[in-house]
């Protein structure tokens, strides 16, 4: 059955939801000659709605609207569509507030006056011709809120006009928690049933909330509160009675609080009084015995509030960053207005895009848009087309396709990927390591086994951490991005430095926050560089205030966390291990300790230098044995490296200097490396490690080994 949302409305009792599962609808049969009477006269009520102004002209628009047969019932809701309506756009504009362009106006049916033998009649078939209908005043009342949708011209998008699988999880969750509260409205309870709701920025709170505002055929009044924020504590008091009042009006309404937590937020401090008020008027909110129920709902960034406004919440609900599973329809979702290439994999772009909001996927897709008309235009300029076949390639549409999508993906992390710390997956192989193949291995075994086998995770017998530990240059950091290309897994790098912070608390809101948010983009690797500066002995910190003490503890609690079955993985680095917290390096912490050194034989130096030459063109004359042949003992793997790098560079010059002296074309030299580019390049080499630092290493290995 097929029936308008203006019908299923008015067929259900109110409050209701748009969506049930289940429906039973009783049918009665009618005698085929049965025809509906006309009423003699009607009475309607302007429904109060924040989408337009209550003294808006409407005669003309009600009267255009029975130029048909319309069947009507006392009690009913009717809807017209203000799209055309001249009075009412001009009315929109000249309102300085956020009322719509063109609002879908609600009315009520008061009362219908039929003939005396048609009194039991449940409805009536009314025109312009058979009755007259009188507006008296204005009214509450549920709303049909998705007949907006439902007027509308362009199609339904499955996230803004409905409900998106990557959100309906919290779209439930608030409905069950608004519904008994308006069904117990109706014995004019004076309990309210505010909501907090907190979640990252721009993923998608306000979307969910308007979602909900339709279900439930509730107004949806929103405040910003950046708005309501001044110098003088009155006049923020003031500007809040006044919306709160106004949201009110407009009852049964969600009066939605975007920010909340800008509130009462001063340079020095919170203003109490600000505070004190706010808390009063939502726990007042519905103390007034009125049957139509107001439901506030603050929208925040951060699950910390005042510690004078949290009681005014009953609820509070928090919005993780979506999973690969809701980042993929999300993305399904947000593609459907275009037109996409047949080798575009939503499933592979969200294993990509780990730690995204829907902020960010809508941000993705634009890019990727843009990207595909850049696209275009390259072609159109390149092959010469004439004015008529541009015009057929643009009425074709340009295809979305999985080169555009992860070129705005790369333009994206360029952007602000850095600035935010979102993890991401590196781009190192195996390849780019040489030697290291027992390190390799452990590390596989304590990340990828667990990976490939989840009832390793369940059991609870998993390793939570590695530290990798050795002489400066031998390789640690491009082991751990290795490991995590191998692996698909998210790296997030922080270096011990970054997080520590001036500010009392700070530091270790900072380790907090970089677990949070390895924990939204699972599976992830930490990779801890530079950990003894982070995590030093305790009580041997010179610093008064034992700052660095709170910080290793705090380290200690988000390790031990990392049992309950997640995915998020921790390695570490260092050149001092022996300077590290000994309370770190306790099974169930960096159990692992893997010792990475400086090649020790021929055959691992030559790996090295095979991974590091792999993309450098090499002449034929080059001979890398003989090269470690002629190399001090003691290279770590960033000399190698420091060596490759010089012989391209001195390759470079030598061309360079022909062409300016010689007289040579650039078209006769070769870019090669030549041997002695090599040879050169080395005697220059001076080894980082010392061989009696080596001795330290080897030292500190044994000891550890030992305990």
């Amino acid at each position: 059955v097929y029936i308008s949302p203006l019908l299923w409305f008015n067929l259900n009792k109110q409050p209701s939801v748009l969506m049930q599962p289940h429906l039973n609808l009783q049918i009665e049969p009618l005698d085929a000659s049965f025809s509906p009477p006309n009423p003699v006269d009607a009475y309607a009520n302007l429904i109060q709605s924040p989408n337009y102004d209550l003294k808006v002209k409407c005669d003309r628009m009600v009267s255009k609207y029975f130029n048909f047969q319309r069947y009507i019932c006392k009690g009913d809701v009717i809807c017209i569509d203000s799209k055309g309506q001249l009075e009412i756009s001009q009315t929109a504009l000249d309102d300085e507030s956020d009322k719509l362009k063109n609002p879908t106006l609600y009315f009520h049916i008061a009362s219908i006056e039929g003939s005396n033998e048609d009194e039991d009649l449940p409805g009536y078939v009314m025109d312009n011709k058979s009755a007259r209908l009188y507006m008296v005043g204005t009214r509450q009342s549920y709303v049909p809120a998705t007949m907006e949708v439902y007027y509308s011209s362009s199609p339904c998008h499955p996230i803004w006009n409905s409900v998106s699988e990557g959100l309906s999880h919290y779209v439930s969750i608030l409905q069950d928690l608004i519904l008994p509260f308006l069904k117990l409205q109706h014995k004019k309870s004076n309990l309210s049933s505010n909501i907090l709701f907190s979640g990252p920025p721009c993923c998608g709170k306000t979307t969910v909330i308007k979602t909900v505002s339709r279900c439930l055929n509730l107004n949806l009044y929103q405040v910003n509160c950046h708005e309501l924020v001044g110098e003088i504590s009155a006049v923020v008091e003031a500007r809040l009675k006044n919306k709160i009042e106004k949201g009110m009006s407009y009852a049964p309404c969600i009066i939605l609080l975007k920010n909340v937590h800008f509130i009462g937020k001063e340079t020095a401090g919170d203003d109490t009084r600000v505070i004190h008020s706010l808390a009063k008027l939502l726990k007042e909110v519905n103390s007034h015995g009125s049957e139509w129920p107001v439901v506030v709902i603050g929208t925040t960034t951060t699950a910390k509030l005042n510690s004078n406004l949290m009681p005014a919440f009953l609820h509070f609900v928090e919005m993780k960053a979506p999973t690969e599973e809701e980042r993929s329809i999300l993305l399904q979702d947000l593609l459907t207005v275009c037109d996409v290439g047949n080798d575009v994999s939503t499933s592979y772009l969200a294993q990509r895009t780990a730690g995204f909001v829907l902020g960010d996927l809508c941000a993705l897709v634009s890019q990727a848009l843009s990207n595909a008309y850049s696209r275009m235009r390259k072609f159109v300029v390149t092959n010469k087309l004439n004015f008529q076949e541009e015009e057929d390639l643009i009425l074709a549409s340009v295809p979305v396709v999985q080169r555009d999508l992860l070129n705005s993906l790369e333009t994206l992390h360029s952007k602000f990927a850095e600035a935010i710390g979102a993890p991401k997956i590196p781009n190192v192989k195996f390849e780019d390591v040489g030697g290291l193949n027992y390190v390799k291995q452990e590390i596989l075994d304590t990340i990828q086994l667990p990976l490939e086998h989840p009832e390793i995770l369940f059991s609870g017998l998993r390793r939570s951490g590695v530290l990798l530990y050795g002489p400066p240059g031998s390789g640690k950091t491009l082991l751990a991005k290795a490991v995590a290309t191998e692996c698909s897994l998210n790296f997030l790098s922080v270096k011990g430095p970054e997080l520590i912070n001036m500010y009392v608390g700070q530091s270790e809101e900072n380790v907090r926050a970089v677990f949070s948010q390895a924990r939204s983009a699972v599976p992830c690797i930490i990779f801890f560089d530079e950990l003894d500066s982070l995590a030093p002995n305790r009580g041997r910190s010179g610093d008064s205030g034992g700052v660095m003490d709170r910080v290793v503890s705090q380290l200690l609690s988000e390790l031990d966390g990392l049992n309950k079955k997640s995915e998020v993985f921790v390695i570490g680095a260092t050149n001092r291990p022996d300077l590290i917290d000994p309370a770190l390096l306790r099974p169930g912490r960096f159990d692992r300790l893997l010792y990475v050194g400086i090649p020790d034989s021929k055959k691992a130096k030559l790996n090295i230098l095979k991974a590091l030459t792999r993309k450098i063109p090499l002449d034929e004359n080059v001979d890398l044995a003989k090269i470690i042949d002629q190399c001090p003992s003691n290279l770590s793997g960033a000399d190698f490296y420091s060596l490759c790098s010089n012989a391209v560079i001195l390759r470079v010059e030598k061309n360079v200097e022909l062409v300016e002296k010689g007289g040579k074309k650039v078209e006769e030299l070769s870019s090669n490396v030549q041997m002695e580019d090599f040879l050169i390049a080395l005697k220059s080499t001076v080894p980082s490690v010392s061989v009696e630092q080596l001795k330290i290493y080897q030292e500190i290995k044994s000891r550890i080994e030992s305990e």
